[in-house]
């Protein structure tokens, strides 16, 4: 399937190689394609699974195509056929292999994990940055707080989200007013013009994950990607 070492085959290199193989175009994923693989992998969806639901959907979108128009280029339009295949793994799953583990056990352990990362970054900052993992802390808290007491990865990646966007806020309000107020047209800058396919919403989140490129850059290193 691929040129690289074995021991760079990643789930997300797997899955993003297959992908563009399968597309015939593109060379890398976009933010929110690696995020969608990655909740794909903390759900402990295999790959093959997620491999074939992607050829399965890429079957079904080229069906329903006119002659001629080309295939969307987002992995998340073909999410749908990764979540058919994963329900039919799951009904049908024979043999000896070990089920994937409880949906809230392996919330719980993605929760200590993103706790841990906090911890850790807040005690090793000082100043704003410092402040700005309490900030971050206190986001998951609230976040945690008001799933109750059984976590969903649904919800546990909601409170990752929430830690996240503190993070951000925090790093943009550290920024000296003149960096402060070039942010906007710098990463607009990174980013290039908003393709015409592309929704405002999703194009919201791609700026997003530019201004947390730039924010890991200054040392504010997020819980997504991380944990």
């Amino acid at each position: 399937m691929s040129d690289l070492p074995g021991d760079a085959l990643s789930y997300q290199t797997v899955v993003a190689e297959y992908f563009l193989g399968l597309r015939g175009a593109g060379l890398m994923l976009s933010p929110l394609d690696q995020e969608l693989v990655a909740a794909w992998e903390r759900q402990g969806i295999p790959v093959a699974v997620v491999c074939r639901g992607l050829q399965a959907a890429h079957a079904a979108l080229a069906a329903e195509r006119a002659p001629g128009s080309p295939a969307p280029r987002a992995l998340r339009a073909y999410r749908f056929g990764v979540e058919q295949e994963w329900n039919a793994y799951r009904h049908g799953r024979v043999g000896s292999s070990p089920p994937p583990p409880p949906e809230a056990a392996a919330a719980r352990a993605r929760l200590e994990a993103a706790r841990a990362h906090l911890l850790d970054m807040g005690r090793g900052s000082d100043g704003a940055r410092r402040e700005a993992y309490r900030e971050a802390w206190r986001a998951l808290a609230a976040a945690e707080q008001a799933m109750g007491r059984t976590p969903t990865l649904s919800g546990v990646e909601a409170a990752v989200e929430a830690a996240d966007h503190a993070l951000l806020r925090a790093f943009v309000e550290a920024l000296p007013r003149p960096e402060r107020a070039a942010l906007g047209d710098r990463i607009r800058l990174r980013a290039g013009g908003r393709p015409r396919a592309t929704s405002r919403r999703a194009w919201r989140e791609t700026l997003r994950a530019h201004v947390a490129d730039a924010a890991h850059e200054a040392g504010y290193l997020g819980l997504r990607g991380s944990v």
